[in-house]
């Protein structure tokens, strides 16, 4: 939404509006310094059009900042002209409104959903042993990005003999976690629940099944997937003896 940068504006025009139909005051204070403050909040919510969060969240925060805009800048309008008592009254409506639409925005933010994961039935998709491709992993990512920048993932990626079977490795693996085969005994398997935590017992599984001569890991919590990959294929041809007692 564009032009949702407009609508703070136009609030604090609605709040300082009276000033020219309306006669002043003689003192400036605390006038100037609402409409100080209200000029500032205008600023920043239009500036909250441009985040990155989602487009109920982003409504939510601007109409809210807008409103509180709209108060004290008929706070600034009371302070420097003579008004009717009912301005009062839609100042401190739209206090309450600002104060709903900013819990609303929290809310939204803290339970946003997101697609689940697309379920690949083509056979192109997977290889001998039941576990995914690259090519799958490419298909997938377009999900996985928004999904763990909802809930974040641990990526860990395995190097094994090039004859390895992904038998073990899926046995080992509980839940909605991944593996994925990248070629010439290569794993990439992303964990979906327990964070960072999740990392050391699943290994420690692995390690009693496998021959794994190389590791690395890498939380994951949104961002271009495929960046992630490079990240954890350049650690991996740096490590030739897996670490001990992780």
């Amino acid at each position: 939404m564009p032009w949702l940068y407009v609508v703070p504006w136009i609030f604090l025009l609605l709040g300082i509006a009276p000033l020219w139909f309306y006669p002043q005051r003689d003192v400036l204070y605390p006038g100037l310094a609402y409409l100080m403050a209200a000029l500032i909040l205008t600023g920043v919510a239009s500036l909250y059009n441009r985040t990155s969060a989602v487009a109920l969240v982003r409504g939510c925060w601007v109409l809210g900042l807008g409103l509180m805009a709209y108060t004290l800048a008929t706070y600034a309008s009371l302070s420097l002209t003579i008004l009717p008592g009912f301005y009062e009254g839609t100042a401190a409506v739209a206090a309450l409104g600002a104060g709903i639409a900013l819990l609303c925005g929290l809310y939204f933010l803290q339970r946003r959903e997101t697609p689940p994961l697309p379920i690949l039935r083509q056979e192109s998709y997977r290889e001998r042993g039941g576990a995914m491709n690259r090519a799958a992993l490419m298909a997938l990512a377009p999900s996985l990005e928004p999904l763990a920048a909802a809930r974040p993932m641990m990526l860990l990626m395995l190097q094994t003999p090039p004859d390895q079977s992904p038998e073990p490795i899926m046995q080992t693996l509980r839940g909605p976690d991944l593996v994925f085969h990248l070629g010439d005994g290569r794993y990439l398997l992303i964990l979906q629940e327990g964070g960072p935590q999740a990392v050391a017992p699943v290994f420690k599984r692995l390690k009693q099944n496998l021959n794994i001569q190389a590791y690395a890991a890498l939380p994951y919590e949104g961002g271009p997937l495929d960046k992630a990959l490079g990240q954890l294929e350049a650690e991996l041809e740096h490590i030739y003896l897996t670490q001990p007692g992780i």
